[in-house]
């Protein structure tokens, strides 16, 4: 059930390998991104370039090369160079994905694992909500750089195997649309088992996604139903979503605006009603976060202008804003994705990298194959761009364990779009 043979012995080794990397994907931060880079230089070293050199192979090339170009520019070229760990490493895993998934099942057996593994994540915080010890810290043999407290934090927020709640939230919305789609019985050829697995997974990552207070996973995953709903032709099912956040918004934000919605406010947990309504709040403690992110994000686009083409170097945002005194409150970074690459690399590095999502999950959506995904392929696509939305508010793509996530979804399908039509029996690529 975990380990799925290939009918392509070809890549027999390749797809063994991959798997064992989406069942333990959230395990570790450092130990998974070397297994995987082995697996990279393993598929270049038996194989090839010509083996992953298909369009999107080289479009990632180009951006790569682009991304080497700007740090040689750099402000500080030290800080640029460590930046490209976080893209160029994950172009490649794109690529090697791409290469490896050749078939509908495979592409449907790889997705119901990476919602398996999520059970680690959404079981361990499950565990520390139950065991609500935060005094107590988990041993760092495997999670190696941060601490990870047994319970809530002080503004009761719990963050599972990660360093910060907001990468887990990301992590779990990312998957709870493959979940729920699985869940629901929609892919016929999974078996009970699996199905139910699916079901736990998907009840679990609710509720530590709930229980990890992001403000932005919870909006993106209630649009994400609704996108599910409108793609399964749901309408009743979209009503009732819609005329539930309209609910919710008058509870949370009526009485600011003088709208009324006291009484539906009592109804909902404090907890949930403060966390939304700090968003634009000034007056509640939470709104410091919203505040900082307006001032880092009006510094970020005075970066851009003044250096549109080149940028300033990946992960230099900190070191130019301590040069020019300027004060981003204690921001690491820009707290943006899109603004992060463009005052790293450059709008032409931005438009690249856009450009590579739009193409990659256009051409999948079109592919012949993916009807014969059952579904799947429409749901990755939704998860993908809910991930890179998440981007608008946040900056998580620098844990390795979200990047690896995001990028192998791509890679996976652009591997059916990448194939031809005899691709079910040859594996030949376009």
């Amino acid at each position: 059930m975990f380990w799925k043979p290939t009918e392509d012995q070809e890549i027999q080794l390749e797809w063994k390998w991959l798997q064992s990397m989406a069942i333990l994907l959230p395990i570790s931060n450092v130990f998974l991104p070397f297994f995987t880079s082995l697996l990279a230089l393993f598929v270049l070293f038996r194989r090839g370039w010509k083996a992953i050199a298909t369009p999107i192979s080289i479009a990632y090339l180009s951006l790569s090369v682009w991304m080497l170009l700007t740090t040689i520019t750099a402000f500080d070229v030290g800080i640029a160079a460590g930046g490209l760990a976080n893209f160029l490493p994950y172009f490649l895993l794109a690529a090697i994905t791409s290469y490896i998934i050749r078939t509908p099942s495979q592409f449907i057996h790889f997705l119901w694992l990476l919602v398996l593994s999520s059970i680690f994540v959404s079981g361990f915080g499950i565990l520390q909500a139950i065991i609500n010890r935060p005094e107590w810290i988990f041993p760092k043999v495997i999670f190696e750089s941060y601490p990870i407290p047994m319970g809530f934090s002080p503004d009761r927020r719990i963050q599972s195997f990660f360093g910060h709640f907001n990468e887990t939230a990301v992590y779990l919305l990312t998957l709870i649309p493959i979940a729920f789609h699985f869940a629901l019985g929609k892919v016929k050829s999974i078996s009970k088992s699996q199905l139910w697995i699916a079901i736990i997974a998907l009840a679990l990552g609710i509720c530590v996604l709930i229980l990890t207070g992001s403000r932005n996973a919870w909006v993106l995953a209630i649009l994400e139903f609704v996108v599910i709903a409108l793609y399964y032709r749901q309408w009743k099912l979209v009503a009732g979503f819609g005329f539930g956040m309209l609910i919710i918004a008058w509870a949370v934000f009526g009485q600011k605006f003088g709208l009324g919605g006291e009484a539906l406010r009592s109804l909902l947990p404090e907890g949930f009603v403060n966390r939304l309504a700090s968003t634009v709040d000034p007056k509640l403690g939470d709104y410091a976060s919203t505040a900082n992110r307006l001032n880092a994000w009006q510094f970020a686009l005075s970066l851009i202008s003044q250096h549109p083409i080149q940028g300033w170097g990946l992960r230099n945002f900190p070191l130019v804003a301590k040069s020019m005194n300027y004060d981003l409150h204690g921001l690491p970074h820009e707290h943006n994705l899109f603004l992060a690459i463009a005052v790293g690399s450059g709008i032409p590095a931005l438009l690249g990298f856009i450009s590579i999502m739009i193409w990659t999950i256009w051409k999948s959506l079109k592919s012949k194959l993916a009807q014969a995904t059952e579904g799947t392929m429409v749901i990755a696509a939704i998860s993908i761009t809910a991930c890179l939305l998440s981007g608008w508010l946040d900056l998580v793509f620098y844990e390795p364990r979200i990047s690896m996530l995001l990028w192998s979804l791509l890679g996976a399908m652009y591997g059916l779009a990448g194939l031809t039509t005899t691709a079910k029996d040859n594996g030949n690529r376009i």
